[in-house]
């Protein structure tokens, strides 16, 4: 008996895991699908505008508390790291105006970007990231493959992470093979609003 017991917990406890992470991802889809939301009526209230970094104005987190009514969905409940991540998430640094790396654009208002259905916003950060509120994908090589995965959370969930794009949809992406694809990919709109310019490594 008892070792039916043991087996019948061996085959319970994988699949309780697998629930309790898909529940924790699901929370994590929800909290930037009202980030989302927030900052649709953010622009709406600031001329298109979209909130911005701590380098530029008052940063995103503050400025999109009042739509939230607080912060608390600002953190992925599977983000392990409490001590260098006030908030799990932080913004594509191409949508602050003239960003460090690439300071001739300026993509800061939403009818800036061309295709804001394809655009990143904001996006999981890497548990060692320590880049405070934004990316810095615009610096040199700071989107290719290396760049950035190592800003970015990649596979936080099961081989995924939650993106927010710009137009304010909320997508679970898997890193192979989608992500690194759009990444790879010429003229992709995925981070570089413009479109890469060339294939990133």
């Amino acid at each position: 008996m008892i070792a039916i017991i043991a087996i019948l917990a061996g085959m319970l406890l994988p699949a309780l895991s697998r629930a309790k992470q898909q529940a924790r991802t699901t929370q994590c889809l929800n909290n930037l699908r009202q980030v989302g939301v927030a900052v649709q009526l953010y622009a709406g209230d600031f001329d298109d505008g979209l909130p911005q970094a701590a380098h530029h104005r008052a940063s995103w987190i503050g400025s999109l508390s009042g739509y939230l009514g607080g912060t608390s969905m600002y953190r992925c409940p599977l983000d392990p790291n409490k001590t260098n991540h006030p908030v799990s998430y932080a913004i594509n640094d191409f949508l602050t105006p003239h960003p460090f790396g690439a300071s001739q654009l300026n993509y800061s208002k939403i009818s800036r970007v061309p295709a804001p259905v394809e655009t990143l916003h904001l996006a999981e950060m890497a548990n060692d990231y320590e880049g405070s509120d934004h990316f810095h994908f615009a610096e040199p090589n700071g989107y290719g493959t290396n760049g950035f995965r190592e800003q970015v959370a990649v596979e936080r969930h099961r081989g995924s992470a939650i993106y927010l794009f710009v137009e304010g949809h909320v997508e679970g992406l898997k890193w192979l093979p989608v992500v690194q694809s759009r990444l790879g990919q010429g003229g992709s709109r995925f981070v570089h609003p413009g479109g890469h310019e060339r294939i990133n490594r």
